[in-house]
């Protein structure tokens, strides 16, 4: 019998060479996308990434549609029945032709009002929101000065309180919308609280909490920690393989919420996009982190996630002290900040770029730190892990 050639023959020629760190993450790198991005898949992976870029389109006005809509003064009516109200609670007469001659005037100097109103999309917040006192008050000016001449000294002293504030909630009212972002603020909405600071997390955990749990249950782990890579660098390739994928679903996703911003004309999109993408590049890897560790923890590694979402980011996130550095969000908040749009918005407290874009480098370096200490540590049985 031919004896058979010795190992390092093997070695020599590379016939049985061994795959190394880069040909285990090339392998990984395969597995992740592929099994991903199947055929099958494809059509419910596209219309998810469809459904917020819709939800875009369709709630941000176009501009035409914009420079269309009236200021809303009121309801003349709901005030005049106010008025006879607070005349009967003071036992004060009214006569039906002094209610008919009031509510005309109420009725024709607010439609004069709204119908004269125009938008001018040039104009500075502030000089829109002066231009909209100074509209109010000639508006209110009108109405008290054909008032006077129909109502009697009680009867006009009761309606200018009435008047007064009907006024005041006309103006908290227009004030709200005073901005000139306003048309555009689903947009941000949808971007910011909806996208990043919800979907956003919530993909990552789902996409990487399952890296070994699912190994642990389907009782496959054997076959994937064998020599030359060791626990520790199957999960550390494993994680850098998902969040690789994961950055590109999401760059994609970020790509067609702007382009719907774009189709809706959003100003200043060409300064926000880099920004955002620069922060998500941020954001992918500490959130996948995070998953990866709760999905060492426990199989129900998503509610862990809203847990962890509730008391640290709602609530340690929230606390005015050095204490909210462990909160994610508080740094992704002092990032996104650098955008003037986004700051004017939602104003939220300022904190120094640097420490942000430090914590988070570091918390991804943390969370798989632990993880990976968790998975190297702990034998692992098949049959606890099935009754899990």
């Amino acid at each position: 019998m031919n004896e058979s050639p010795p190992i390092s023959s093997f070695r020599a020629t590379g016939t049985h060479a061994r795959p190394g760190l880069a040909g285990a993450f090339r392998g990984l790198w395969l597995l992740t996308w592929r099994s991903q991005l199947t055929l099958r898949q494809l059509p419910v992976r596209l219309a998810t990434l469809l459904v917020l870029p819709l939800l875009v389109y369709m709630t941000v006005r176009s501009t035409d549609k914009w420079a269309l809509r009236r200021v809303d003064l009121g309801k003349s009516s709901e005030e005049l029945i106010n008025f006879l109200q607070r005349l009967k609670r003071e036992r004060i007469p009214a006569t039906v032709q002094t209610s008919k001659a009031l509510g005309d005037i109420l009725d024709h100097e607010t439609q004069q009002s709204e119908l004269t109103w125009q938008e001018w999309t040039s104009e500075s917040p502030e000089a829109r929101l002066q231009r909209l006192k100074d509209h109010v008050a000639n508006w209110d000016s009108r109405i008290l000065s054909r008032a006077k001449a129909v109502l009697d000294d009680r009867e006009f002293a009761e309606f200018q309180v009435v008047q007064q504030r009907h006024r005041d909630h006309v103006l908290l009212k227009l004030t709200e919308v005073s901005v000139p972002w306003s048309r555009t603020e689903p947009f941000y909405h949808w971007l910011i609280n909806f996208y990043f600071f919800l979907i956003l997390p919530l993909t990552c955990v789902r996409g990487c909490g399952p890296l070994i749990r699912d190994e642990l249950q389907a009782d496959t782990l054997g076959f994937l920690i064998t020599r030359p890579v060791s626990r520790a660098r199957l999960l550390m390739l494993k994680y850098a393989s998902q969040v690789a994928w994961l950055e590109i679903l999401l760059l994609l996703e970020t790509l067609l919420l702007f382009a719907a911003g774009a189709a809706r004309e959003v100003p200043a999109l060409g300064t926000l996009l880099p920004l955002v993408l620069g922060v998500q590049m941020l954001a992918v890897p500490a959130w996948s982190a995070l998953g990866l560790f709760l999905g060492q923890v426990t199989t129900r590694y998503m509610a862990a996630a809203l847990l962890y979402g509730a008391i640290v980011e709602m609530g340690i996130g929230r606390i005015p002290t050095n204490i909210n550095i462990l909160s994610i969000v508080r740094h992704l908040q002092t990032l996104l900040s650098q955008n003037a749009a986004v700051y004017a918005l939602y104003a939220w407290p300022s904190g120094k770029v640097a420490t942000a874009v430090g914590a988070l480098l570091v918390a991804p370096v943390i969370f798989l730190g632990i993880a990976t200490l968790l998975f190297s540590v702990i034998e692992y049985h098949h049959a606890a892990e099935m009754q899990k």
